[in-house]
């Protein structure tokens, strides 16, 4: 019996990291709650990508940022705190663990996964019966990689990464503020929350007034529009009593470079732009006051707040307490370690690693740097040149060695979860890190640099002044000279695909992929870009490839995408085994959830199985209690019910779907056929001709006949 409901296009709809003397204002003047036993709460903020010099509590002169100012005047600044990482899951990971990298082994945000070995501070506090909650603001911090254990919430609805843009999925501040505040009104007893702003990070975007406001540093904008947001939560506590019952942690995981030293944003580089970063502790039974010269970092938060609270903590933490120093003690000195390892790990470009023993800081690479802290804070003066650096590699090795654990090679081959057996048992194998040691001055990540920065113009000039040639361009320039410049195959086949040349895109990515076969980044989108054109079978033959690599073990969307093209050739029991192994990464992950109903429909369709039916609506149910504005989901839904004959509650659902994705072009052709049958021939006319009206030209000759009959039909 004909439906109107086409396999082929209903796919499409659902396709979607010596002693310091400290100068102090105002030492304690009681006891904190841990000491009185007292149970207190935590909040922990971190701002994504947040130099310390754009809070004006931290002396910034080009951006106010009133509400964080207040907390930091009621709580102890740390103006010499440093990062150990410039990239977001591994600054999160010596957060939450309390080690450095060469011991959690967590070391960019494409490669690792937490090792499950390893105590988190979620778990701590939940040990405690603390009720735990986290906000996640953005992709890199899914609860794929592996921080949300110990929390009974992790809320990391943000969307749906899509490989094809090189930008990561992320939802703005205000939604992330007002999630966590819905929590916070049902919580009675003592509570951890960690909240995760993610808005500071590139393409900067602040919403109104703040756009027009910074018109000229968008990035200023972000972080007025952050501050703005945090003070809804700030006023909460205060409001409701709270606040003088809560240690609140705020820093930012890393910062940006903003052009210093030729990065713009991060990642590559380790300079102070992106390593120096804020640290405001506001802890009840402490007044304001100010650190400025004791060094801390990162790994330093954990054990601090345990002692703030009273919490037993874990064996092998290696930050320290800072409880001393809130006390106005003095604080020993030794030195920060550091790394940049994204380049590594994901480019194949020369390590950087390197250590602050303050004032001195080590920067080692092909072409290694030493400065001068005290004299030279922004690094412009690099002592390194004819200078023997022996003794300072011997030293950094020594922290390298020191740091080392044995949970760190889990991060690289394991998914560190709970449903580790279950995912062997389903055939992942994980992939070891590069071992290549022979690098030269031309690996050195600053010797790419200025092939980076070319592609980032190239996308400025797509994005911001919608010159698609141009970005085009200079993309090509850069194969043309560097030839194994990854970033340029995947921003120029996104250009393609943004301005509707998938055919051109595809082609771009197989030389990517013959010129670069390991990198991950060009395969998914290769993968992505297969499903656009239809070419499934391409895509089925690309699943053995697709398991060679490491980065898939811990990577629902890749399976999800392979899923998708076994539904397009009609091997739904395939496309399911698929989907679960998406699930058993990540089970809320709603694309796999809606892909998983839309197999089981065409499957129940086929078999004319009521069952397999019902199971259908449960999936696509399921991915819409995940995320109630995944319209794909209420698609599906829509389907399922128009098959089981409840015409009125597929209407229902669709209109729901096109509500929140007026895109979804298929909803209209659904609408539409749906109207007829019933006979309300306007409301189908309606619906059949916008959809005409969008995808006409693309439809083969018969289908575009059917579609014509069809408003002939309605008329």
């Amino acid at each position: 019996m004909k439906t109107g409901f086409k396999s082929k296009d209903l796919l499409k709809a659902f396709l979607p990291l010596a002693l310091v003397a400290n100068l102090w204002t105002c030492p304690a003047c009681r006891p904190s709650p841990g000491e009185t036993g007292d149970k207190a709460s935590c909040l922990v903020i971190t701002i994504d990508t947040l130099r310390a010099d754009r809070l004006s509590c931290f002396g910034s002169t080009t951006v106010s940022t009133p509400d964080i100012d207040r907390l930091a005047a009621e709580g102890i600044r740390f103006t010499r705190c440093f990062a150990q990482t410039v990239t977001t899951l591994p600054s999160h990971a010596n957060i939450f663990l309390g080690v450095l990298p060469p011991s959690h082994g967590v070391h960019d945000n494409a490669n690792f996964v937490v090792p499950s070995g390893l105590t988190t501070l979620a778990e701590v506090f939940r040990q405690s019966g603390y009720e735990t909650a986290a906000f996640i603001g953005a992709y890199p911090l899914d609860r794929r990689f592996g921080l949300g254990r110990g929390f009974s919430l992790y809320d990391d609805d943000y969307g749906t990464q899509d490989f094809n843009r090189p930008v990561f999925v992320e939802r703005p501040a205000a939604e992330v503020v007002d999630r966590a505040l819905g929590w916070l009104k049902t919580v009675s007893g003592p509570w951890f929350l960690w909240v995760h702003v993610f808005d500071p990070h590139y393409p900067y975007s602040p919403p109104e007034p703040f756009r027009s406001r910074f018109s000229h540093n968008l990035y200023d904008g972000e972080v007025a529009y952050v501050d703005q947001q945090l003070g809804r939560l700030f006023s909460f506590l205060r409001q409701n009593n709270l606040i003088d019952r809560v240690v609140i942690i705020l820093t930012s995981d890393h910062g940006e470079s903003l052009g210093e030293h030729g990065e713009k944003t991060h990642g590559y580089l380790a300079y102070n732009s992106t390593l120096h970063v804020p640290l405001i502790i506001r802890a009840p039974g402490f007044k304001g006051g100010r650190s400025e010269t004791a060094v801390v970092s990162h790994v330093d938060i954990f054990p601090t707040v345990c002692d703030l609270l009273g919490l037993k903590k874990p064996a092998g933490l290696q930050g320290r307490s800072l409880l001393p120093v809130l006390k106005g003690k003095k604080l020993a000195s030794r030195p920060v370690y550091f790394e940049s390892l994204y380049p590594y790990y994901s480019r194949g470009w020369a390590p950087i690693t390197g250590y602050i023993d303050f004032p001195i800081k080590f920067i080692d690479s092909p072409l290694p740097e030493l400065y001068d802290l005290e004299k030279d804070f922004k690094e412009l003066n690099n002592l390194a040149p004819g200078r023997d650096l022996k003794k300072e590699r011997q030293l950094l090795a020594s922290l390298r060695e020191a740091a080392t654990g044995p949970e760190a090679a889990a991060a690289r081959v394991s998914p560190s979860r709970q449903s580790l057996e279950r995912l062997r048992s389903l055939g992942y194998l994980g992939g070891g890190a590069s071992t290549r040691q022979d690098f030269t001055p031309s690996d050195d990540v600053k010797s790419f640099m200025p092939y980076e920065n070319r592609a980032e113009e190239a996308m400025d000039l797509f994005h911001q002044k919608k010159q698609v040639q141009e970005a085009i361009d200079l993309l090509q320039a850069n194969l043309r000279e560097k030839e194994d410049h990854d970033l340029s195959y995947s921003y120029l086949s996104s250009l393609y695909l943004e301005s509707g040349r998938p055919e051109q895109a595809l082609r771009v990515l197989k030389q990517g992929l013959e010129k670069l076969p390991a990198n991950y980044t060009i395969f998914l989108a290769y993968i992505s870009t297969l499903l656009q054109l239809g070419q499934y079978g391409e895509v089925v033959n690309s699943v053995e490839r697709a398991q060679a690599f490491p980065q898939a073990l811990n990577d629902p969307e890749i399976w999800n995408s392979l899923g998708a093209a076994f539904i397009g050739l009609g091997r739904y029991d395939e496309a399911l085994e698929l989907m679960e192994k998406a699930l058993a990464i990540d089970p809320d992950f709603p694309a796999a959830l809606s892909n998983r109903g839309f197999a089981l429909l065409m499957k129940a369709r086929l078999e004319k199985s009521r069952l397999t039916l019902d199971r259908a609506v449960d999936s696509f149910k399921e991915a819409i209690s995940k995320n109630r504005a995944y319209a794909p989901a209420y698609n599906g839904l829509g389907a399922a019910y128009r098959t089981a004959g409840d015409s009125e509650a597929a209407i229902s659902c669709w209109l729901q779907a096109l509500q929140l994705d007026p895109g979804l072009d298929q909803v209209l052709y659904n609408l539409g056929y749906a109207y007829l049958e019933k006979g309300d021939k306007d409301r189908a006319r309606e619906y059949l001709q916008r959809y005409k009206d969008r995808v006409y030209r693309f439809l083969p000759q018969a289908e575009q006949r059917e579609l014509d009959e069809l408003i002939k039909r309605s008329r």
